[in-house]
């Protein structure tokens, strides 16, 4: 029981970080952007993040400040199919 937790579990941050990725990337964000509009002084945490290094993953405080800065709603994180968007120009 405790493995098909632990494998659901990671399956879910997976696909957290994919949606991440996805957005971010959508809304014309690089990594260094976004992780310094985060408060992050450079884009290498953040990166690891987003590949899931170590086992490491965002935290709810991360989404929330994440889905603030793209404008995504923080439930969209956690669907497995989200609406594409098309992506945004940086003016």
């Amino acid at each position: 029981m405790y493995e098909q937790l632990d494998t659901e579990a990671n399956e879910l941050l997976d696909l957290i970080s994919s949606n991440v990725v996805k957005f971010r990337k959508a809304k014309g964000y690089s990594q260094l952007k976004l992780a310094t509009e985060m408060g992050y002084g450079s884009a290498s945490y953040f990166g690891c993040i987003e590949i899931r290094k170590n086992g490491q993953h965002f935290n709810i405080s991360q989404l929330y400040k994440i889905s603030k800065i793209l404008s995504v709603p923080i439930a969209q994180f956690f669907e497995s199919t989200p609406s594409e968007l098309p992506p945004e120009s940086n003016q």
